[in-house]
């Protein structure tokens, strides 16, 4: 019996549905256990407590939201609306004193989809995401704001503030989304994209638990298999879950759920060893030809690195009806210092 996933859409909540921000899974233990020899920093419990936050207080998202800003006091236009949000230990990351990708990319996600001033009967097509500089622990600030508006074709864009040691806020991160006027499609609805086998043909861990040791990594659920394309060969097929919503106390979308977690295919796509090599990613694109929806969602990444200290990694992208979209990230990579 072939289970991989294809274009089976039988009815499934969406992820809205299946993680409101009390909900967590149960049988997952808080915490795993020490990883002598994965790469992050052992003492980032107390690290992140000299930042401002107390790591015994973990809440169940990667961010809380503290309300509003007045633009004006931050330098910026009169109306704009400005959310603050606070970073909790689950966005903590492994190259060093500074956030994962994949938070910075989920809360400008949520930026996005919350726009004021959008139209009803469109959907987001794709999400560019740049890191403009380390995301640290402190408070964050968001903007969003539509910047061509339009009744077939919509972009709205976003950054991510953090007050610098002058005082002053500046991004650290930013975000474009297109968004277009949907139209029923069923009878033309294809995808060029292979089909692979579902989480429940994966069995093995994936390798982010052995290789990584933050914050981040230990907020979500990696499964494994070999790729059936290449059964002996070292590429995997992984599949992803969290039970975090972005925002505590607020529901999380379908879009904003896998932008949540897209930002690993870095990882678990690595051609080269995490000890030996950096490879931090500057960017996320991720195009959606279709809204993702459930808890799941798969990952087929490769990365190819370049003769100049420059690499890519690319993504299928799926949900456990078949393909969704696809991911490209820029990545730096360097020698690990010894």
């Amino acid at each position: 019996m072939d289970n991989s996933i294809g274009h089976d859409h039988d009815a499934d909540g969406s992820p809205a549905d299946r993680f409101p921000a009390d909900v967590v899974k149960q049988g997952k233990p808080d915490t795993r256990p020490p990883k002598p020899n994965a790469l992050g920093d052992p003492t980032k419990h107390d690290r992140i407590k000299q930042m401002g936050l107390d790591p015994a207080t973990e809440i169940n998202a990667y961010f809380e939201h503290l309300g509003q800003a007045d633009p004006e006091e931050m330098g910026l236009p009169e109306g704009e609306t400005i959310e603050r949000y606070r970073p909790t230990l689950h966005t903590w990351g492994p190259w060093g004193a500074f956030q994962h990708g994949a938070p910075p990319a989920a809360i400008l996600t949520h930026a996005l989809q919350r726009c004021p001033g959008l139209p009803d009967g469109m959907r987001t097509t794709r999400v560019a995401v740049d890191i403009l500089g380390a995301v640290p622990y402190t408070e964050m600030r968001t903007r969003a704001r539509i910047t061509r508006p339009g009744k077939q074709i919509l972009k709205v864009e976003a950054e991510l503030l953090a007050e610098d040691r002058n005082g002053n806020w500046r991004a650290v991160a930013s975000a474009a989304a297109w968004r277009m006027a949907v139209l029923e499609t069923d009878e033309v609805e294809k995808s060029f994209a292979r089909p692979i086998p579902g989480p429940e043909q994966a069995t093995v861990g994936g390798p982010l638990y052995d290789d990584w040791d933050c914050g981040y990594i230990d907020s979500i659920d990696i499964t494994s298999l070999p790729d059936p394309d290449e059964p002996d060969g070292h590429h995997r097929i992984h599949w992803v879950r969290t039970d975090k919503p972005i925002v505590a106390g607020d529901t999380t979308d379908g879009v904003e759920y896998l932008m949540s977690m897209v930002d690993v295919a870095n990882g678990v796509g690595a051609s080269l060893d995490p000890r030996e090599w950096m490879f931090m990613n500057t960017d996320l694109v991720v195009h959606l030809h279709r809204e993702p929806r459930g808890e799941w969602i798969g990952i087929s990444a490769k990365a190819s690195i370049g003769p100049d200290g420059i690499g890519m990694t690319a993504a299928d992208l799926y949900d456990v009806h078949g393909p969704v979209g696809r991911s490209m990230q820029t990545l730096l990579v360097r020698p690990q210092s010894t």
